[in-house]
Formats: C-alpha cells, structure tokens, sequence
C-alpha cells in the first residue's frame, strides 16, 4: 500500500498544509499481511478542510503510541 503524504499532528488531530482538519468519521481499522509476514495495521478517518472539501487520513497503529498522520485521497 502506498505511504501517502505525511501530515502533520496538531494539538486536537491532522493538519493539512498547515491547517486543522475536523475528523468526521473513524476509525476504520485496516489489518492486511498478517499472512504473509507484511503486517500492516492502519487506523482510517473522514475529515473535512476549513473549506468543507473531504479527505482521507490515516495513521499507523503502533503499540502504545500514535504515529504521524497521512492523506491518503481527496473526495470528489
């Protein structure tokens, strides 16, 4: 799975081009190559910018810590 753009983490969540996004939905838990020994653990939100356009981030799922954010696509 591509990397995606990394993000960074403001105080309350994602920032994309320096600007805070509202988390709308999330997360949906993605867990693939558990078979294969290519473990991927990734937790996926719906945020909308300061302008209402919709996005895609996500972050690793790392043991006991959160990792930086990623956009993944754009909506529409």
């Amino acid at each position: 799975m591509p990397q995606g753009n990394q993000q960074r983490r403001g105080a309350s969540g994602p920032l994309l081009d320096g600007r805070a996004l509202q988390v709308l939905a999330g997360p949906e838990r993605i867990e693939t190559g558990w078979w294969d020994g290519a473990l991927v653990l990734r937790d996926y939100y719906i945020a909308a910018t300061p302008e209402g356009s919709l996005v895609w981030v996500f972050r690793h799922r790392l043991p006991g810590q959160a990792g930086p954010w990623f956009l993944h696509g754009r909506f529409g």
